[in-house]
């Protein structure tokens, strides 16, 4: 059973009818244990007017005033409270002046209305502090309530984050690219021997892929190094016809993200650019006000609208998807396309 039927407070309806058998029940204990006895059909009345009236007074306090001023303002609501339990108590006794004159008329009056003005302080006090209880206590299982259903939503986020991560196409980038890479540097390596470096960035970035982004968070020094040797890689499989500019500003030392964030950006510019010599990408990470990292990338591109290409979509689909589950309300992703430019800026707060 879920936790919304385990808790009986968390439901409101259940709550309301709660208070009304409370008030029904403080209703009796009022009357018998009120300034006179009623002994009248009038009597009676007179002490329902100033029950209701009580009622009245301890649901504004309990609803709203206590709410409104305890927190804030301490002193002010202790005397606000104080004067509505004297008020609520003189305003009973002055309702039954002319019975407490008649029942005890051979008495000291000053006395008598003394003693019973303390005795009906007391008791209405006594009322305020069980509706304040019950209220209490009800804002107590609300909360806990709440709190329980913020938990499991964090637990079903954090399994489908899980699923995702799992899930996640990091296929996308291997089997083609690589594949690609090693052919070209097969083909130079039938012309000269010297393909020692090309292999050690391909170990880095392999290695990187297997190993360092299976992990929850990254170093940004180590996933902007992925990126570079990617990006030379890839400028040496297009025979060198991209011009690159990658820059990067502030102290990255401090940031760490999730592994392979920025992939779909760079590998859409680096693959949808022109490859005819006129091809550029700027890249540009800013890490200077942290914890917010800025990342910026601007192409040119030769083929139809980017919005257009299928797996450019795939990618950032996913890109999103990975940016509202790792970075929710922490994230800003814009793109803006304009004739032959595309642009994308990713901000997030990795915090």
């Amino acid at each position: 059973m879920g936790t919304e039927k385990n808790i009986f407070f968390s439901n409101k309806r259940n709550f309301l009818f709660f208070k009304i058998f409370l008030w029904i029940c403080a209703g009796f204990a009022f009357i018998n244990f009120s300034v006179i006895i009623p002994t009248t059909s009038l009597d009676l009345i007179k002490e329902l007017i100033v029950f209701l009236g009580l009622i009245c007074v301890i649901n504004l306090h309990t609803s709203y005033l206590y709410q409104l001023f305890s927190k804030k303002k301490k002193l002010f609501y202790i005397i606000l409270l104080t004067s509505s339990i004297i008020i609520c108590a003189l305003f009973e006794v002055f309702f039954f002046s002319e019975n407490i004159n008649n029942v005890y008329c051979f008495l000291d009056k000053r006395k008598i209305y003394l003693h019973i003005l303390g005795y009906t302080i007391i008791r209405d006090l006594a009322l305020f502090i069980v509706f304040f209880w019950v209220e209490y206590f009800n804002r107590l299982i609300y909360s806990y309530h709440i709190k329980e259903k913020i938990h499991q939503a964090e637990i079903a986020l954090l399994i489908e984050k899980q699923e995702f991560e799992k899930n996640f196409s990091r296929k996308k980038l291997l089997p083609h690219y690589f594949f690609n890479i090693l052919e070209h540097i097969n083909m130079d390596a039938l012309r000269n021997n010297s393909e020692f470096e090309l292999i050690n960035k391909i170990k880095f970035i392999l290695y990187y892929f297997l190993v360092d982004a299976e992990k929850d968070r990254i170093e940004l020094d180590k996933e902007l190094a992925f990126y570079k040797y990617y990006i030379e890689l890839e400028a040496f499989r297009h025979r060198k016809n991209i011009s690159v500019d990658f820059n990067i500003l502030g102290k990255t030392e401090d940031f760490t993200i999730i592994p392979l964030l920025f992939e779909p950006i760079i590998n859409n510019a680096m693959k949808y650019t022109k490859h005819d010599g006129k091809g550029w990408v700027n890249i540009i990470v800013d890490a200077l006000c942290f914890p917010i990292l800025k990342f910026y990338c601007k192409n040119n591109f030769s083929h139809h609208p980017i919005s257009n290409i299928t797996s450019t979509e795939s990618g950032l689909k996913i890109l999103e998807q990975r940016l509202e589950l790792c970075y929710k309300n922490k994230h800003a992703l814009i793109i803006t396309q304009d004739d032959d430019l595309y642009d994308v800026a990713l901000t997030i707060e990795v915090i």
